[in-house]
């Protein structure tokens, strides 16, 4: 899913964000958003991706959610999953 809620009220994005929950324990789900607090919300396991301008993006960190949220490894996770950037 690409953005699967970005452009939905709150009321149906808790909807969507619900039946992914309900979907998920028969299939993997896989998510692109740059809404942190849904990535924290609905995911088990994710990664963080950061490209420069003009050159291919890599993967900065990623694991249990939980834990890159609580505690990441890298200043630039930190920073985005902080808003201090992005």
């Amino acid at each position: 899913m690409d953005e699967p809620c970005s452009a939905l009220d709150p009321t149906s994005t808790r909807v969507i964000e619900e039946t992914m929950l309900e979907l998920a324990e028969q299939v993997t789900i896989v998510i692109v958003t740059h809404n942190m607090q849904q990535a924290a919300r609905v995911s088990d396991r994710c990664a963080f991706f950061l490209a420069a301008q003009g050159t291919p993006g890599v993967i900065v960190e990623h694991g249990d959610t939980e834990a890159m949220f609580q505690h990441p490894k890298d200043r630039r996770t930190e920073d985005y999953v902080n808003g201090r950037f992005g």
